[in-house]
């Protein structure tokens, strides 16, 4: 059995590999097969590491020098809850808003859930407000 210490660790790796580029195979190996993500509209297209690897490539499309960085973490049983901050240029269209060439800060907060010691299910929420303050879009 997977201890809460391994999950958050893991979810680190994720965010390291994935998010920051720097070993986007990883999602392989760390994420569930039936891996799903709440509110977003992809995650009626995709699951499993495809969908999570998908999330981090359409964000990188808009913010191509992203870089995230995970504040706050801890975990408990089956989930890991994460504060992070994501800071880079709006180079790419975003709902509607044509690339600002702005670099923005956007915040979120997001729990984790584990299955079988692999990354099964999210739920984020994201300063958004503050992202379309910062982009002049509000």
């Amino acid at each position: 059995m997977t201890s809460a210490n391994e999950h958050e660790d893991r979810v680190h790796r994720l965010y390291e590999g994935v998010w920051n580029g720097e070993n986007p195979d990883i999602a392989t190996k760390l994420v569930h097969p039936e891996y799903v993500i709440h509110d977003r509209d992809l995650a009626e297209e995709l699951r499993g590491p495809e969908l999570y690897t998908a999330l981090a490539d359409s964000t990188r499309e808009i913010f191509p020098d992203m870089s995230f960085t995970v504040e706050d973490s801890f975990a408990v049983e089956d989930k890991v809850a994460v504060r992070w901050t994501m800071v880079g240029t709006q180079d790419g269209a975003m709902v509607g808003i044509e690339p600002t060439g702005t670099e923005v800060t956007l915040r979120a907060i997001e729990i984790d859930r584990f299955e079988d010691g692999r990354l099964i299910e999210t739920w984020t929420q994201s300063d958004m407000l503050s992202l379309m303050e910062q982009l002049d879009a509000v």
